[in-house]
C-alpha cells in the first residue's frame, strides 16, 4: 500500500506544479496586458512550492499515513481502509493548497477573510490529519450491520 501512496502523492505533486503553470502561461503571451505580477507569481508560487515539497517527502508521508508496520511486499492485496486513508490524505492535500491561496490572497489584498475558503482550509486539515481515522471509521460503517 506504501508504494501505491507514494505513487499517489507524486501525481498530486505534479498536478499542483503544472496546472497553475498552464493557467498562467496565456499571460505571457499577451501583449500590452498590465498584471499584478505579485499576484500571479503568489498564486503559481504557492502550489508549486507544495508541489515540490510533497515530490520530495512523498516517501515518509506515505509512512506516516500507513504506518511503520505496513509491509511493502508488492505482492500484498491493497486494502480497501488503505485506499481510504491515502484518498483522504491526498484530497485534503489538495483542498488545502486550492484555499489557503484564496485565504492569503484576499487578507493581503483586502484585509478580509474568505471564511468560505478558510472553512474549506480547516476541513482539509482534518482530512489530511486524521487520514487514520478515516479509514477506521470506514471499515466501522462498512461491516455495520
Amino acid at each position: 500500500m506504501r508504494p501505491f501512496s507514494v505513487l499517489l502523492i507524486r501525481i498530486l505533486a505534479l498536478y499542483l506544479v503544472l496546472n497553475p503553470l498552464l493557467s498562467v502561461s496565456p499571460l505571457l503571451f499577451t501583449p500590452q496586458l498590465e498584471v499584478e505580477w505579485q499576484a500571479v507569481l503568489a498564486g503559481v508560487g504557492i502550489p508549486l512550492l507544495a508541489g515540490v515539497a510533497l515530490w520530495v517527502s512523498a516517501n515518509s508521508l506515505a509512512s506516516k499515513i500507513h504506518g511503520t508496520s505496513s509491509t511493502d511486499d508488492a505482492r500484498v492485496p491493497i486494502s480497501e481502509s488503505g485506499l481510504v486513508r491515502a484518498g483522504s490524505f491526498l484530497i485534503g492535500v489538495y483542498l488545502f493548497i486550492q484555499h489557503i491561496g484564496a485565504v492569503i490572497n484576499q487578507w493581503a489584498w483586502g484585509g478580509g477573510i474568505a471564511y468560505g475558503s478558510l472553512t474549506v482550509a480547516v476541513l482539509a486539515l482534518v482530512l489530511m490529519l486524521g487520514a487514520r481515522f478515516w479509514g477506521a471509521l470506514y471499515l466501522r460503517l462498512k461491516y455495520f450491520e
